[in-house]
């Protein structure tokens, strides 16, 4: 069982634009690391991660920021490499819309 670990946050002027050009990136594999499903969990495709940790993708509309909550089945290794990992592909494809908190 996964739990929640801790949250990224990444403010935006439109979080919902972001998070359908994210998966529309992933879709025309312009982002080839990581894979989502229809729940909107965001998954790193590296196989020492994919079984242990994902993203659960939501929008604080009041503050307007798109939220990356962390989980985790309790694996170390993959927890410490999961916010670098996800930092640097957002910055990598959205730095010039968005700004990590």
């Amino acid at each position: 069982m996964k739990v929640k670990i801790d949250t990224l946050k990444l403010t935006t002027a439109q979080p919902a634009k972001l998070i359908k050009d994210l998966f529309e990136k992933i879709d025309m594999n312009k982002i080839t690391s990581f894979f989502y499903d229809p729940n909107e969990l965001l998954y790193h495709k590296g196989p020492q991660y994919i079984n242990h940790i994902y993203f659960k993708i939501s929008i604080d509309h009041k503050k307007g920021l798109v939220l990356f909550d962390l989980y985790s089945d309790g694996n170390t290794f993959a927890e410490s490499k999961a916010f670098f990992l996800l930092q640097r592909m957002l910055k990598a494809h959205f730095a010039d819309v968005s700004e990590i908190l």
